[in-house]
Order: structure tokens, then C-alpha cells, then sequence
């Protein structure tokens, strides 16, 4: 059975309460809002003979409310059980498969972990490891569930919430290692600059000297600035551009046979639109107004269909590069050390695809949309509004009915009817999906039992 002992040892009511509480929404202000804060109190502290000292001291004490330590801890386990309760509205043949309940135990061996007493306690070294660890653990546990609810529709609603855990880890490491992607003033032109050049990379270390890379042209209409976190745009722009870079070339590639049969109007028509294509190619603009930030890219060619459809993640060229993680999730055993070691890409793998970019962009009240016709091409839109006071997105509407569609599954019509998520509605439902996580179908008399909470807590995570 996964992993039994971190299911006992977390007493009920505990688990309960997070699964009945309301998230704590956030927003970029409220990652940014000491950034004035920083530079004064390192100016004051420059001229202190303990320089260092106070340096060191000053990236710890300056960390924005919503990076602190005990926000996370305390926040954490709430947002891991919102994931657990929309996992939880799967049918109870889903929820026995072993890639779901691998990761809903990870989830529960990462709330065990959060809720330590020591942690926040630790040195801020072993609270960013501890943090490091967990930011890999969650996007192991989201490249999962792409795999394995790639044509469902809560797979939006699950990387809204793991999407927002991951920043939350991101932005605290950010400010802690001082590495700059903090949420700040950025400047949209230099980083859509940077999002072309890694794009044409990517596909340049891809394919070698075999095929010429087409340009992006980047068109600032306006010079401005706004309040946003720089992976996350440059993210959002990046796979776009890979979209449009990957259309061009699999149309540069097709055989020349297939634009040349056809009627006489077709073929005149292609050979206008080749010539207006060699002319116009991609074309990324920038441009802006007083209440929100804009981009869109143009592009002669029509995007693949399939780019925008969840799927998986891949590389440039198309090929699947996680499967190593499904071979690695077992059905009896969680190797969370192993996984930590074996891919530390994941991260990075976790946010690529449309489907990433989409609900990235959503996330502080921005939006991102597509247009693609055949035989005129694709144009991407991307608007950022400019007030950096935008709680960000979360899906509360569809977690105030989740619990309905649990109980209902495991027929508790009585519990189901009830309008609104209580603590004893939240405990029913509990106990409900634990024991459908926990039943192992080789051994049926084995079930979570609620009242085995004699161990401690600091034995179930005394491995983490």
C-alpha cells in the first residue's frame, strides 16, 4: 500500500479543516510590495562596518508577506488539498489508478511535510532546500496528471491551483537567492527580445545546421513598462513563439508536390501567397494603453492543430520528453529522493505547451487567445493588465461543488445534497477519498483507518 503510515499519522480533523478552508489569493503587489523597502534598508545598512552581516540579514527580513515562511506553511497544505478534492471528483476507477494515487499520496507526504513544526524553524539554507524539493515533487506530480488527464477538463482547473503553488515556491527562492525574477518593473520589449532568441535557440540546437531557422520580427509600437514576474511573461511569449516557429518550419519542410496539383486558381493563389509570405513572415508587436500591455504575433502560416490541444510535454520537435517520470511512479512505493535527483528539469518541462501558457497567462488577470485560419495564417493575442493589485485566478466555483460529485460517486446522496462544504461534509468526503486512494485491490481488507494516529508527526516525515 502507498505509502499507509503518512495517511494514519495525519489525524482527521486536521486534514478536514484544510479541506474545508478558503485559499488566500494573492497578487503581484502583494510579491512586490517591499521591493522599495530592499534598496533603502541595503542603503542604510552599506555603510555598517558588518557589511555582510547585515546584507544577509536584510534578503531574509525583506521577503514580501506572501513569500514568508509562515504564509507558506500555512498556505500550502490548503492549496495541496484543493488539489486533492478536485482529484477527488474522478470516478472511483480513476481513483484507483496508480498514477492518481501516487500523487495524491505525494501530495499528502508534502502537507505532512509543510506542517512540521520545525520547519519554520530551520535555517532559511534548509528552508529554501526543503522548498527546492517541494517545487520539484509538485511539478513531477502535475507532468503525472497530464498524462494521465490529458482529455479531461479539470486538468485546466488543477494547473490554475499547481501553477499558482509553484510561483508562490518560485517567488520565495527568487527572493531569497536574489537571482532576479522577483516580481518587479519589467520591460515588456526586452524580454519578448529574449523569448525570440531562446525560441530560435531551442530549434537551432534541435535541428543543427540542417535547417535555417525563420526570423521573428519584434515591432515595439510603445515603450513601457509594467509590474509582472519576467519567467512568467518570457514563458508565455517562448512557447507562442515556439508555436509559430514549429508551423513555419513543418510548412518550409512539406514536398513541393502538395502546393503544386491542384486547379489553376489554387496554384495561383499559392504562388501569390508564397510571395507575400517570403515578405511578411513572423512579426511578434508590443504595444500598450493606460489600463493594460499588449502583444500579438502574426504569422503567414496557420498553426498545427495539434499545438493546441492538451497533450503532454515536448520538445521542439514533437517528441515526448517525460515519459522517464511515468517509469518511475509506482503503484506500491513513492521515490521521492529518487525523483528529486533523476529530474531536475521537470520545473521547466512542467509549463511548456499551450495549454501551460494559457492558464499562465490568466493567472494575473491576463489572457491569451488564438486565431488560425488555413490559408491566412494565425495571429496570437496576449493582454497583461497593468494593475498589479489583481488577486489571482482560482478555480473556487468548481471546488464549492467538488464534494458533490464525490459522494454522489460512492452513493451518500444525503451528504451530496448538502449546499455548502461544512467540516462534517468536509470529514465524510475525507474519508470517503482516502479510503478510495487507499484500497489496494490485491489486499481489500485493507483500509485507511481514521482512528490510527498513534504515531507522531515528526516520524512521517522524518525520511522527507
Amino acid at each position: 500500500m502507498l505509502q499507509s503510515q503518512v495517511i494514519n499519522v495525519l489525524p482527521r480533523r486536521i486534514l478536514a479543516g484544510l479541506w474545508s478552508s478558503q485559499e488566500t489569493r494573492v497578487s503581484l503587489t502583494h510579491l512586490s510590495s517591499v521591493v522599495a523597502a530592499s534598496k533603502n534598508n541595503n542603503n542604510n545598512t552599506s555603510t555598517n562596518n558588518n557589511n555582510n552581516i547585515s546584507q544577509q540579514h536584510n534578503n531574509e527580513s525583506v521577503l514580501p508577506a506572501a513569500s514568508a515562511p509562515s504564509f507558506l506553511c500555512s498556505e500550502l497544505p490548503v492549496r495541496y488539498t484543493h488539489i486533492l478534492r478536485l482529484l477527488s471528483t474522478l470516478s472511483p476507477d480513476a481513483l484507483q489508478s496508480p498514477i492518481i494515487r501516487n500523487v495524491a499520496h505525494s501530495y499528502l507526504h508534502d502537507i505532512c511535510t509543510l506542517l512540521h513544526p520545525s520547519l519554520q524553524g530551520t535555517s532559511p539554507r534548509a528552508f529554501r532546500t526543503m522548498l527546492t524539493k517541494l517545487q520539484q515533487r509538485q511539478a513531477t506530480n502535475l507532468i503525472r496528471l497530464r498524462y494521465a488527464l490529458s482529455n479531461s477538463t479539470l486538468l485546466d482547473n488543477i494547473n490554475t491551483i499547481g501553477f499558482g503553488i509553484q510561483l508562490l515556491l518560485d517567488q520565495h527562492l527568487s527572493w531569497s537567492n536574489q537571482d532576479g525574477n522577483e516580481a518587479q518593473v519589467v520591460c515588456p520589449v526586452t524580454i519578448a527580445k529574449q523569448a525570440i532568441e531562446d525560441a530560435r535557440q531551442a530549434y537551432a540546437s534541435a535541428l543543427g545546421s540542417q535547417q535555417e531557422i525563420p526570423d521573428i520580427q519584434l515591432q515595439p509600437r510603445i515603450e513601457t513598462e509594467l509590474t509582472y514576474i519576467p519567467n512568467v511573461l518570457h514563458r508565455v511569449l517562448y512557447e507562442t513563439s515556439l508555436m509559430a516557429l514549429r508551423a513555419k518550419i513543418s510548412h518550409q519542410q512539406q514536398p513541393a508536390s502538395l502546393t503544386q496539383n491542384g486547379s489553376w486558381l489554387k496554384r495561383t493563389w499559392n504562388q501569390f501567397r508564397g510571395v507575400q509570405q517570403q515578405q511578411e513572415g513572423i512579426v511578434l508587436q508590443v504595444f500598450g494603453g493606460p489600463t493594460s500591455v499588449g502583444f500579438r504575433l502574426n504569422t503567414d502560416i496557420p498553426l498545427l492543430p495539434s499545438d493546441l490541444l492538451p497533450d503532454v510535454p515536448r520538445d521542439p520537435l514533437g517528441i515526448p520528453t517525460c515519459a522517464r517520470i511515468l517509469g518511475q511512479t509506482s503503484d506500491t512505493e513513492i521515490h521521492t529522493r529518487q525523483e528529486e535527483s533523476s529530474h531536475p528539469t521537470s520545473v521547466w518541462e512542467v509549463m511548456s505547451g499551450w495549454r501551460s501558457a494559457k492558464v499562465l497567462a490568466s493567472h494575473y488577470g491576463g489572457n491569451l487567445d488564438v486565431m488560425s485560419v488555413d490559408g491566412l495564417g494565425a495571429s496570437v493575442y496576449l493582454a497583461l493588465d497593468r494593475d498589479a493589485s489583481l488577486l489571482e485566478r482560482y478555480p473556487s466555483r468548481t471546488l464549492a461543488t467538488a464534494h458533490k460529485m464525490l459522494l454522489r460517486h460512492h452513493g451518500r446522496a444525503a451528504a451530496a445534497a448538502t449546499p455548502a462544504l461544512t467540516l462534517q461534509t468536509a470529514q465524510i468526503q475525507l474519508d470517503t477519498f482516502i479510503t478510495a486512494i487507499s484500497h489496494d485491490p490485491q489486499t481489500p481488507e485493507r483500509f485507511y483507518n481514521p482512528h490510527h494516529h498513534s504515531v507522531s508527526l515528526s516520524a512521517a516525515v522524518g525520511h522527507a
